[in-house]
């Protein structure tokens, strides 16, 4: 591959239309209002300074391990595994969020589009899920001109919605007063620049696909400040033009009462019934690819830990037909319908509840960039040639401490991110916490029990094998 056939396949993955009606009313509605366009613009910036050492860590560890590699390689192996226990809980709270979404996605679609039999959306996340489970089975690859194909289409309908709402100059002319110092600073800024920094989940996906594209010095650098610039620029301008649908005012009245209808909405308001009815298809099939995204991604962790004997052993077992690791998506599979079980019993809202859990995945994904940015700058510190340059380690240093600090905001505010009080919201910090001290503790016991198995944590022997 090249930059743009990079760029193009990880923002398949990003779900831009997903991003836009089920992610940037909830950052409205729980972050800083109407100053959230900043927020996403700053968090870019502070994730091109990430990306600097990401790219530089990657030249000197030229491996396709991703964050669980490098965390290893500058922290520890201790740190290193903590940091696979923690990506596993965050892509498993993604995937159940997309799910809720997903499901809610079809059910409006068949119902007010397609005017089908009106399930509820649980039914249609089970469907969702029979065919992500198959998928990952059978390896039957979703084909990337299909993916590109509807990614192009995301993109194409965003600037649609963004050109329309600007060409009609919004409900009350198009205001700067997302970008004044009063929306910045309003409501839960942490929160804010939590979701926003959620947004840019997969830009590190790019390092992972070295060993499949061409001159891996070239054309990873350029794929990945591509991605980041393209979707800062995207999403920024997205969500400026949601406040301007509505006006500064009404746009807070509408998320608050009804976050997951509030950009649908909008987007009939100003591209009509068929721009909703467009909007309806590409959430269905965004969500999807998030779906399949997320599935895989865990079912990865999951196989790799198991294949370095850090998991039981039977989740590394690859297909004897297929080359599959089916075992490990069978897991993934059935820990996806216990939670979907959990929502469903208890009754809880999906729309709310995609919020919740979207808002939990960008919160883990924050640990994660605080642990990798402490290990890149460690790493290069560390290793730094005399004549090698000190930008990518300082700047990535200012986007630990940027990372460190919306954590810091993000907990004090983690009653509003999970709408929980007292002792809930101590159980979930415990339990996300948990995970992070169980992969330490997990470590800790295979270095004093079992060498072997200690010595492959983060990759560091290849010859456990993947599947194909």
């Amino acid at each position: 591959m090249g930059a743009f056939e990079l760029v193009c396949t990880v923002l398949a993955y990003n779900g831009p239309v997903v991003v836009f009606i089920g992610f940037i009313p909830v950052a409205v509605l729980l972050g800083n209002g109407i100053g959230v366009p900043v927020s996403i613009l700053v968090a870019g910036m502070f994730i091109a300074f990430l990306a600097t050492g990401l790219i530089a860590i990657a030249r000197k560890i030229p491996i396709a391990g991703g964050f669980y590699a490098y965390i290893s390689a500058g922290l520890g192996k201790v740190v290193g595994l903590s940091a696979g226990f923690t990506a596993m809980m965050c892509y498993y709270v993604a995937c159940l969020s997309v799910y809720a979404l997903g499901g809610t996605a079809a059910r409006a679609l068949m119902s007010d589009v397609v005017h089908g039999p009106d399930l509820p959306w649980w039914v249609w996340s089970l469907v969702l899920s029979a065919v992500v489970s198959v998928l990952g089975y059978f390896r039957v690859d979703l084909s990337a001109k299909v993916l590109t194909l509807f990614l192009t289409l995301e993109l194409l309908f965003l600037v649609v919605y963004d050109v329309a709402v600007l060409g009609r100059g919004g409900a009350e002319g198009i205001g700067v007063e997302s970008f004044g110092g009063e929306a910045i600073f309003s409501g839960s800024i942490g929160i804010g620049f939590m979701f926003a920094l959620g947004l840019y989940g997969g830009f590190e996906a790019t390092v992972i696909f070295r060993d499949e594209v061409r001159d891996p010095s070239k054309t990873i650098p350029r794929a990945t400040y591509g991605v980041v610039g393209l979707l800062a620029l995207l999403y920024g301008a997205t969500a400026w033009m949601f406040v301007n649908s509505y006006g500064p005012q009404a746009v807070l009245t509408a998320v608050t009462e009804d976050p997951a209808s509030a950009a649908t909405a909008s987007v009939k308001e100003y591209i009509g019934t068929v721009g909703y009815d467009i909007a309806a298809l590409l959430l269905l099939t965004s969500a999807f690819a998030l779906m399949l995204a997320s599935h895989n991604i865990t079912t990865r962790y999951l196989f790799n830990l198991s294949a370095d004997g850090i998991l039981h052993r039977s989740l590394s077992r690859v297909h004897g037909t297929y080359f599959s690791p089916h075992r490990a998506s069978v897991a993934m599979t059935v820990a996806s319908l216990v939670g979907l079980l959990v929502i469903v019993v208890l009754k809880l809202d999906e729309g709310l509840m995609y919020g919740r859990l979207a808002g939990l995945y960008s919160y883990t994904f924050l640990i994660l960039l605080l642990m990798v940015a402490l290990a890149i700058v460690n790493y290069l510190i560390k290793n730094r040639a005399p004549d090698e340059s000190l930008v990518p380690p300082v700047l990535t240093a200012i986007s630990a401490v940027a990372v460190a600090v919306v954590l810091y905001l993000a907990t004090m505010n983690f009653t509003l991110l999970t709408g929980t009080t007292g002792a809930a919201t101590v159980a979930m910090l415990v339990i996300i916490y948990g995970v992070v001290a169980l992969g330490m503790i997990t470590a800790v016991v295979y270095r004093k029990n079992n060498p072997t198995v200690y010595a492959r944590i983060g990759r560091d022997e290849q010859d456990a094998g993947t599947p194909n």
